[in-house]
């Protein structure tokens, strides 16, 4: 099944928008953006799980069928929601997300499963395919309206998807635990890649199984497997 029409949101905190970030914003929302696709007003200045309700709220409005969360530090090129949504290997997930690395140290992938009562970020997939997870971060994800139906339908939570856990579990966590719940197969593609903001750029090499550096280059360094050229 594929992904449909999709609304794209982002969430923008108090702090300043980040500069890069921008622009890969603008030529996706620009040049990245099929027919039946709607872009959403962003979510500013709020907490990131009421940003992130907000964007559904937004959603529920359109007529899309999918919507793709993006977070407002990561760099991407115009064309990673495309070959996010075109990847047959991610049609039969509810929930796909591009690769990303955590911001700080030590810069491991987002491949969450949880394993002996912990989370635990898998650093050693390799490939260009769907790697599946028990957690899928909103740093560019692309959730379909049949997974915020089934869940809300479970739980009850009218709208309120999104909400911080016990000791510090965050908002796309305990979103992806409800999903799981429901039966929902969450995914990240390794061969979609988007860089992280901090004070540089984080990836993630999932040949070499070691993190990326790059500077204020970044917005073509990171796009589908193979693309990554500047290496630390």
């Amino acid at each position: 099944m594929n992904w449909g029409t999709v609304a794209i949101g982002t969430r923008i905190g108090e702090g300043r928008c980040d500069p890069f970030f921008f622009r890969s914003w603008q030529r996706l929302i620009t040049s990245g953006m099929r027919t039946g696709d709607v872009v959403l007003d962003p979510a500013c200045e709020m907490p990131h799980h009421f940003a992130a309700n907000w964007l559904v709220q937004e959603f529920y409005k359109t007529g899309a069928d999918t919507l793709c969360m993006v977070d407002s530090d990561m760099v991407f090129k115009h064309e990673t929601l495309n070959w996010l949504r075109d990847a047959p290997g991610g049609m039969e997930y509810g929930t796909l997300s591009a690769l990303c690395t955590t911001r700080r140290h030590p810069y491991s992938p987002m491949l969450l499963r949880w394993q002996n009562e912990e989370w635990v970020c898998h650093n050693n997939a390799r490939g260009d395919g769907v790697f599946e997870v028990d957690a899928a971060s909103l740093a560019f994800c692309l959730i379909r309206r049949t997974v915020f139906d089934a869940v809300e339908d479970k739980y009850k939570c009218k709208g309120w998807f999104f909400d911080w856990g016990a000791q510090g579990l965050g908002e796309d966590t305990q979103f992806s635990f409800r999903a799981k719940t429901c039966l929902i197969k969450l995914g990240v593609h390794l061969g979609v890649k988007i860089g992280h903001r901090g004070m540089m750029t984080f990836g993630w090499d999932n040949e070499k199984l070691k993190p990326t550096f790059s500077d204020q280059s970044q917005l073509n360094t990171f796009g589908t497997s193979g693309n990554n050229k500047k290496e630390g």
